[in-house]
């Protein structure tokens, strides 16, 4: 039933692979699915903090429609102020709401970039390390190869191996 409610969207994560690769994958499926919602959502991703705001939001409007209402006998003057101040903070409402879905997209996005970047700089590190190795063995096998050769010409220079 949850699934359904989210449009069957859903990201698993193994938070205790070692596999740089895998992290990696992961990382970028939940950024691909957050810019899904997000534009679903027409650019904002959607959060409880939003939809409680909104819903403050909502009812202080309400509240305000009522009193504005409720005012048949003021004079049109007091009544295009008491609009004039709902219209102002329905408006600082809107900036606020505005202003934290920025935030909180700016915050998510800088915290995925530099986590993207963290494993990035570890699969680097992880890969001049192979090649180090690598590079190590080849040297070996070279060194090996060269005193295998050596010691196969030794006999036919007329030395003896066994003594």
């Amino acid at each position: 039933e949850i699934l359904q409610l989210c449009d069957n969207r859903c990201v698993l994560f193994d938070n205790k692979t070692k596999d740089t690769a895998k992290r990696t994958e992961q990382v970028g499926k939940l950024l691909s699915l957050v810019n899904s919602v997000i534009v679903q959502n027409g650019g904002q991703p959607y959060t409880d903090e939003i939809f409680a705001e909104l819903k403050k939001g909502a009812t202080k409007l309400r509240d305000q429609q009522v009193e504005v209402d409720s005012l048949k006998g003021y004079s049109r003057r007091e009544i295009s102020e008491l609009k004039e101040q709902m219209k102002k903070s329905y408006d600082d409402q809107l900036k606020r709401t505005t202003e934290m879905f920025e935030y909180k997209l700016k915050e998510t996005t800088t915290r995925l970039e530099q986590q993207l970047a963290e494993e990035q700089a570890t699969r680097l590190k992880a890969e001049q390390a192979a090649q180090s190795a690598q590079t190590k063995s080849n040297d070996e096998i070279g060194k090996l190869k060269k005193e295998t050769a050596e010691l196969r010409e030794q006999p036919k220079n007329g030395w003896c191996a066994i003594l």
